[in-house]
């Protein structure tokens, strides 16, 4: 949320900008008019014999004056203003720049905190819980005791370095347990034939659901499948990307590869991707094709195809000869309904699907899971979704058969705050089953960049 400030300034200050614009429409002004009603060009030389051309104001002078009133104590501009907003000593002085000093938020990036609280309820305590089999999410609340807590709160730094890279920082503080850097990258704006690169620390682009923010989400806890497949906080490490937007197709499709370098697993967890320090065998590289198409001005579709490789988290730790290792692959599929007529107002219908399997090399397991969540918009301001989970399809000694449901209902007053009712329930064969409930709350204050589709 971008808020607009009115900014005071002196009277001497407010005198010279209307001082300089005076004389700045007088510099500019032609001396003589060829005829009543029209307009010479401007900067005409003066006419032979006529009064000679009014001198040309100092605008440097005006400027240093305007800014004596402007700049910091020290006196040093800001370090982080571009060129192209604070030009420097060898600048050329122009009007624009003389009366119209930057102001101090084009120098800043755009800044935003996003909070996430929750008051949770667990039919099952943390140490029944985890006996259901599935671990939770880094961001999940059930780590926390029943009660009120922090879900996660989120910082994010966004802007364009200059006009050939963009750079984002996130950082984040999951249930009031330190601070993480959630993402930290590079973007590039300006490459010819549809390329784009990322580098820094980021989400991998595979599926939808692990690109996503908490506060994206239409459900309080994330899909199962994502700490059983992508990890604890999902799958994001250090790492490379190259995107290409490719040409002469009737619909929009992406094609992502991606290299990271995933750090060794604690012991004892199971993870889909380990790491280690044996050179580019020991990377984690990921490719994806992405395609959209708009059937029509109501509907959209988008599908993913994913697949990625590295080495198996139980050979991430030597010893384990050579290592074996995991591949991930699957498909993501996201439609959305929203008739053009109605402009947010109710009406809308937004449904993902997700499935992915692991299969280990050298005669390891396959295991997988699935999810769909339909969330449909009742109101103007009002939300409805659930979601079915479904693990171990095919289920392995680290992917057991499961189940949950869950249910959510979201009133969203405004886009920077929303109050969630969420319930889920989880079973499966010779387990109890586990009844969740939360009410959330989420507000987001600053200038927050837009997210992908």
């Amino acid at each position: 949320m971008i808020r607009a400030g009115l900014v005071r300034l002196p009277l001497t200050v407010a005198s010279a900008f209307v001082l300089a614009s005076a004389v700045e429409a007088m510099a500019i002004a032609p001396a003589h008019a060829q005829d009543a009603g029209q307009q010479d060009a401007p900067h005409a030389p003066a006419v032979d014999g006529g009064a000679p051309p009014a001198p040309a104001p100092d605008l440097a002078a005006i400027r240093a004056a305007i800014g004596a009133d402007q700049q910091p104590a020290t006196g040093s501009p800001d370090k982080g203003a571009p060129a192209s907003v604070a030009p420097g000593a060898d600048a050329p002085v122009t009007a624009q720049s003389a009366v119209r000093p930057p102001s101090a938020g084009v120098l800043n990036p755009d800044t935003s905190v996003i909070v996430d609280g929750s008051f949770g309820y667990y039919g099952r305590h943390r140490s029944d819980f985890a006996g259901i089999g599935i671990p939770v999410s880094g961001d999940d609340p059930s780590n926390s005791k029943e009660g009120f807590t922090l879900q996660e709160v989120e910082l994010a730094f966004q802007a364009a370095v200059d006009p050939y890279l963009e750079a984002a920082v996130f950082l984040t503080i999951p249930n009031l347990e330190g601070i993480e850097v959630e993402e930290a990258y590079l973007l590039t704006t300006a490459l010819p034939a549809n390329l784009q690169i990322k580098a820094g620390t980021f989400r991998s682009q595979l599926g939808r659901n692990n690109g996503q923010h908490l506060h994206l989400q239409h459900f309080t806890r994330r899909p199962l499948m994502t700490p059983l497949l992508f990890g604890a906080d999902g799958f994001r490490a250090p790492g490379l990307q190259v995107s290409l937007l490719l040409p002469g197709l009737p619909w929009f499709a992406t094609l992502y590869a991606e290299a990271f370098s995933v750090g060794a697993p604690d012991v004892g967890v199971v993870a889909t991707f380990g790491g280690g320090s044996r050179g580019p065998a020991s990377l984690a590289y990921t490719g994806v094709l992405e395609q959209f198409w708009s059937p029509s001005e109501a509907t959209s579709v988008f599908l993913g195809l994913n697949f990625a490789t590295a080495i198996a988290s139980e050979c991430a730790l030597p010893p384990c000869g050579d290592g074996r290792r995991d591949y991930l692959y699957g498909g993501d599929l996201y439609f959305k309904w929203r008739p053009p007529t109605v402009v947010g107002e109710m009406g809308s219908l937004m449904w993902s699907t997700e499935y992915f399997a692991r299969t280990i090399s050298q005669g390891g397991p396959t295991e997988g899971a699935l999810y769909t969540e339909p969330v449909v918009q009742v109101a103007k301001r009002w939300y409805l979704g659930t979601r079915f989970d479904l693990t171990g399809v095919p289920s392995g000694a680290n992917v057991p058969r499961r189940y949950g449901v869950a249910g959510s209902v979201t009133f969203a007053p405004s886009e920077f705050s929303r109050f969630r009712l969420y319930a889920q329930n989880l079973w499966g064969p010779d387990v109890p089953s586990a009844l969740i409930g939360f009410v959330q709350l989420e507000l987001s204050i600053g200038a927050h960049g837009a997210h992908p589709f």
